[in-house]
C-alpha cells in the first residue's frame, strides 16, 4: 500500500469496524483527492485525503439522490449508502458503465463564477470524441438539477 497515509488507512479501518464492512482483496483505486476500496458486501468506500473535500461530494451526492436516484440521462450514479463526515467517508454503490462518478469537484445550488460549459467543452471533446454530444447532454441535466460539474474526463464519466 505505497503511498497511502497512516492515516487514511485509519479512518477506513475505523469506519470498517463501526459498520461491519470487509475491504476487498487487492489494491485501492486512488485519485488526487480520495483513495477508494471496494468492499466485499459490495458497496465502494471512498476515503477523502483532505477534510475540506469531503463536505461539497457528500452535498452532491445528497442532491443527487434527492433529484434523480441513481440514473441521470442513461448515466448510472453511484447512490450514497452511508457517510462519516468525522473520518471524510462515503460508501457508495458500485456502477458500471455508462457512469459518472467523482463529485469533488462540483458546486451544487448556484452557478459558480468559474463554470464554463464552453470551455469544459474545449478541453473535453476531444477526449470523447464522437461521444462528446452525448456527454454534453449529460452536463446539461446535471446542470437543470442544479449540479455544476467540472471534473470532466474519460475516468469520471465513461460511456463503456
Amino acid at each position: 500500500m505505497t503511498g497511502l497515509s497512516e492515516d487514511l488507512i485509519e479512518r477506513r479501518d475505523e469506519f470498517c469496524r463501526a459498520r461491519g464492512r470487509t475491504i476487498a482483496p487487492g489494491p485501492p483505486g486512488s485519485g488526487l483527492e480520495a483513495v477508494v476500496w471496494p468492499t466485499i458486501e459490495g458497496s465502494i468506500l471512498k476515503v477523502h485525503r483532505h477534510e475540506y473535500t469531503f463536505p461539497p461530494e457528500l452535498a452532491a451526492y445528497q442532491h443527487l439522490a434527492e433529484r434523480c436516484g441513481s440514473r441521470l440521462h442513461g448515466f448510472q450514479i453511484p447512490l450514497l449508502l452511508d457517510y462519516a463526515p468525522e473520518l471524510a467517508i462515503l460508501e457508495l454503490s458500485f456502477v458500471t458503465p455508462p457512469y459518472i462518478l467523482d463529485f469533488v469537484c462540483t458546486s451544487v445550488g448556484s452557478r459558480p463564477d468559474s463554470f464554463d460549459l464552453d470551455r469544459i467543452e474545449r478541453e473535453s471533446q476531444t477526449k470523447f470524441g464522437a461521444d462528446w454530444p452525448e456527454v454534453r447532454r449529460l452536463l446539461e441535466a446535471l446542470m437543470q438539477i442544479g449540479i455544476y460539474y467540472d471534473d470532466v474526463h474519460n475516468k469520471n464519466i465513461r460511456l463503456r
